[in-house]
């Protein structure tokens, strides 16, 4: 009796070991969606007590060194939304149990640096809610993974950005503008402008006057341009980037 390899041509046995694997259905972390962590909290009802998968290309506030971890009380790691969302998430072990009074004291065994991929599950801290008056959100992270980002896109101008947002938000772009750095304000041109905390700065400003420091400069970095939201100091601004390395250029013209 023939075998399958005999019956079949190598060109069709490969096509049924496809089909026999789409049938089964692929792992259930690569059909997920990947999120944003605005649209955890925007869409909180649907995925409250589910796995996620969550893109984080936004800042994150907790320990930035091996030292620091150990020193500090507590383990959480915030996402620091740009937007200014109404509620706030967390990153935290699986350790982490809601009914625990010390599940904050639980540490992660790393440092987390954006931009990375989580997954995990996605649980509300009702007391800490209710305590702040706004929803607080963790995700109990079972899996890490570093994004590495692709080259930067160029963008010519602040009109390119103006004139279609929704296409450049959240991409690694390089901009060249005038950078206004005084007591609470800092801009690139229209673009508020925020050094990341590992950023690379490479020359350093010419116009130091008090009032008003104004160089040029190249930025590179990850730029939040979702239409609607604001960004930046009162939410004055329209747009954000996050600056992985400032270039100076020279005093403003």
């Amino acid at each position: 009796m023939k075998n399958l390899h005999q019956i079949l041509k190598p060109q069709k046995l490969g096509m049924l070991v496809a089909l026999l694997l789409l049938s089964c259905g692929l792992p259930a972390q690569s059909q997920k969606k990947r999120l944003h962590p605005t649209e955890l909290i925007e869409n909180a009802n649907t995925f409250l007590n589910q796995s996620v998968d969550v893109e984080i290309l936004e800042p994150l506030y907790g320990p930035s060194s091996p030292a620091e971890l150990a020193r500090v009380e507590y383990g959480q790691v915030e996402i620091r939304i740009p937007e200014g969302m109404s509620g706030r998430v967390s990153l935290v072990p699986e350790a982490f149990k809601g009914n625990d009074p010390n599940r904050y004291r639980h540490k992660f065994d790393r440092v987390f640096e954006s931009p990375v991929r989580v997954g995990g599950e996605f649980l509300k801290d009702e007391e800490m809610s209710s305590s702040e008056h706004r929803p607080v959100y963790v995700i109990r992270v079972s899996s890490v993974e570093p994004i590495v980002l692709g080259s930067p896109e160029k963008v010519s101008s602040l009109n390119e950005i103006k004139a279609d947002p929704a296409r450049w938000d959240r991409k690694q772009i390089v901009y060249e503008g005038v950078y206004q750095n005084r007591f609470e304000v800092s801009a690139l041109d229209e673009i508020w402008l925020e050094p990341a905390l590992k950023a690379t700065i490479i020359g350093q400003p010419l116009d130091t006057t008090p009032s008003m420091q104004s160089n040029r400069v190249r930025v590179t970095g990850i730029l939040f341009s979702r239409p609607g939201a604001h960004y930046g100091h009162l939410g004055g601004y329209k747009f954000q980037i996050l600056a992985s390395k400032i270039e100076y250029l020279g005093a403003a013209k």
